[in-house]
């Protein structure tokens, strides 16, 4: 009987002298019948690449198989084998896609309880030659930019090395690898399709995926043990917090089944470092669930615009929105404060006000934002010409910025926000001829006098700057992203086309050290983390994009196009089921479209550029990510308060900052943390989608 085949990929189980073996192998150049060879990707015995464990600590080691059996009929391979009392049947065939279904049925076929099993797929390539990692949401590269001295996923060192995850982490459940193979460079996803497991009080569990190291990176897909830092039954619960579990073993009654459905997706790779995107394409279409959508966009923008109100406070000159509210029972009680750019967002919230009162002919929201603007300006100025404070204390009156070393920083990811948002509304008020303060304009050409001057060494922006411009740190981040993206604001709103250009030179530098390969992926945007995360990657998506829309270059759109892959790593497509008495699982919650936020912080939140990717996948004829961003958009109106009470709010239109879909923190719960950002980053996506969507 032949091998299963499916394009240009080929699959079977042979029986040889030792058992058998699984031999996956595809055309290297199928648009090239004249260059093309068949090339085997994996060509191992299979009993190497099962494991089955008996007893605490569980052990990632081969099968001892007694005998096989095989079946090869058309369409579908199968094999089986026994160890001890437990049975596996190993089931192979190919989907319209042309992945293969690997589907692994393990039974107990004893008269006895069998307790304390960890069963599953150990996936080993053996060594693998300049390999890259993508295990979504959690590893990328192996994090080579997270803190060392911070607990963070990792696989670590060979041998002993690992971290092995619950399904529920992933928002994409499955794991990429791409290597080089001589002068072919290839690509494996290994995809888990996840089944509840509930318990009689209730509790959910899944089986697990991660990767451990040997001589090479060993993909594993198991029944729900854990791994973290090699370390075997340890789960991550925290910001840099691990605890020991009994939690992931399987037991199996007499006759009992636990199955696993896997998929797996191979082919050659064009680009180094960017396999992650085939992770994308075959995960969006492996899990077509559409979410949720509790609100339209017009619901979105009042209770949010309830919120925003509640956020503005003025007192003769000193005029803004404070980042947290100061209604008791409304989330945290904090000294009140204005919080401009990361999770305040103070300037942003000012364009919202102004952007419905435009809409709405409401003067009062228009000079709201004018005086809040300012405010800033009249105030916020350091000793360094160009260079302004994050914050202002309103109870001491103090103008103040971040700490780090003991020692005060103006964070360049939040001044970069703050300068993006001060030309955002600078071209708001001019679309609707609005007079614009000559002050304004002035402090653009200030701020961007001041980044060119505070450029490292490399030509990237530091992740901060001391009060006078000296850099924080000369580490390697994407934290300053968000300064290139001002200064293309700025370039149009300024008619600038130096500017434009520069700031064109600083992204290729970011794009060189990032986005080329990978090798680094984008990190440290995320200010309380220091690791890999979403919101720097989101930064040069926006960044690229901007640059196409202005330039109209496509080699600008191909740099958004693969950040817009990379960010989608971050997003939900499928909603893990929640304990039985957990509130969102009450509140129907939803996690499809949701985004997480670093590999440190394995929660969800709101923060995402639906608006622009939506724009970006409408400008290059592009559906899917239309698609994703308009699910994005629909997912994030779970959450939002209706009413006094809901969700723990008094103010309709409040959102908690977190909502916890796993065992780090409190799964099943969302938090009542209100930053003012969570106002201000979704409903300024409301607005533009609803403009662009009339």
């Amino acid at each position: 009987m032949p091998a299963l085949t499916s394009g240009d990929r080929t699959a079977e189980l042979r029986r040889t002298p030792d058992g058998v073996v699984l031999h996956l192998a595809a055309t290297s150049s199928p648009t090239s019948p004249t260059t093309s060879a068949v090339m085997t990707y994996v060509e191992r015995p299979i009993a190497d690449l099962l494991t089955c464990s008996a007893g605490r600590p569980w052990q990632p080691n081969a099968m001892q198989p007694e005998g096989w059996w095989i079946s090869r009929r058309p369409g579908e391979h199968r094999a089986g084998c026994r160890t001890g009392p437990v049975a596996v049947e190993v089931r192979l065939s190919f989907d319209p896609a042309d992945r293969l279904n690997l589907e692994l049925r393990w039974r107990n076929t004893g008269q006895r309880r069998l307790g304390d099993l960890a069963v599953g797929l150990l996936l080993d390539l053996g060594r693998l030659t300049d390999c890259q990692l993508t295990l979504p949401g959690l590893i990328y590269n192996d994090n080579p930019s997270a803190d060392p001295a911070r607990a963070v996923p990792r696989l670590g060192p060979a041998p002993g090395g690992g971290f092995v995850a619950e399904e529920d982490r992933l928002p994409i459940p499955g794991v990429n690898l791409e290597w080089r193979a001589g002068r072919e460079r290839r690509w494996l996803s290994v995809f888990s399709r996840p089944a509840a497991r509930r318990s009689a009080d209730g509790l959910v569990r899944y089986g697990s995926l991660g990767l451990i190291r040997r001589e090479g990176p060993v993909v594993a897909a198991l029944s729900g043990v854990l791994m973290f830092d090699g370390k075997q039954d340890v789960r991550y619960v925290s910001k840099a917090e691990t605890e020991s579990t009994d939690d992931g073993y399987l037991t199996l009654l007499p006759g009992e089944v636990y199955t696993q459905r896997l998929v797996l997706d191979w082919g050659p790779q064009e680009y180094r470092g960017h396999a992650f995107r085939h992770l994308v394409r075959s995960g969006r279409s492996l899990f077509g669930e559409p979410g949720a959508r509790p609100l339209d966009l017009d619901e979105i923008i009042a209770r949010k615009t309830i919120a925003l109100d509640n956020r503005w406070y003025r007192n003769g000159t000193v005029a803004g929105y404070t980042k947290f509210s100061d209604v008791t029972g409304n989330g945290p009680v904090k000294a009140r404060h204005f919080l401009y750019g990361w999770t305040g967002q103070a300037l942003k919230l000012a364009w919202c006000d102004a952007r419905i009162g435009f809409e709405s002919g409401d003067r009062s929201r228009i000079d709201r934002c004018r005086a809040a603007v300012e405010f800033y300006l009249a105030g916020s100025s350091t000793r360094t010409p160009g260079l302004r404070h994050n914050a202002y204390q309103v109870g001491s009156r103090r103008w103040t910025s971040f700490r780090s070393g003991g020692r005060a920083m103006v964070s360049s990811r939040a001044y970069g926000e703050t300068i993006n948002d001060l030309a955002e509304i600078i071209a708001l008020f001019r679309s609707h001829g609005e007079p614009v303060p000559p002050s304004w304009p002035d402090a653009l050409v200030a701020s961007l006098k001041f980044l060119r001057t505070a450029l490292l060494p490399d030509g990237t922006f530091p992740i901060g700057w001391r009060l006078d411009g000296a850099p924080v740190s000369t580490a390697v981040s994407a934290a300053g992203i968000p300064c290139v993206l001002a200064a293309l604001k700025a370039s149009a709103v300024l008619h600038d086309s130096w500017l434009l250009s520069e700031a064109t030179t600083w992204l290729t530098r970011y794009h060189g050290q990032h986005a080329r390969t990978f090798d680094r992926p984008f990190a440290r945007s995320t200010l309380d983390a220091a690791c890999e995360d979403k919101e720097a990657g989101m930064y040069f998506f926006l960044a690229a994009y901007e640059l196409f829309r202005l330039t109209g270059d496509h080699l600008y759109a191909s740099w958004a196009e693969v950040a817009a892959a990379w960010l989608l790593t971050w997003v939900y497509v499928w909603s893990p089921e929640q304990d039985l008495d957990a509130p969102l699982r009450a509140a129907g919650f939803n996690a499809i479209g949701w985004p997480t936020v670093s590999v440190q912080n394995h929660h969800l939140d709101a923060f995402f550029p639906s608006y622009e990717l939506r724009e970006f996948g409408t400008l290059t004829g592009s559906p899917a990510y239309v698609a994703a961003a308009e699910t994005t958009m629909n997912a994030l109106g779970q959450g939002i308060c209706a009413a006094p009470g809901d969700w723990g709010f008094q103010i309709i239109g409040e959102q908690g900052e977190a909502v916890f879909q796993t065992h780090w923190q409190r799964r099943g719960h969302a938090n009542t943390w209100n930053p003012s950002w969570v106002i201000a980053v979704p409903l300024a996506n409301a607005l533009r989608l609803r403009e662009s969507t009339r």
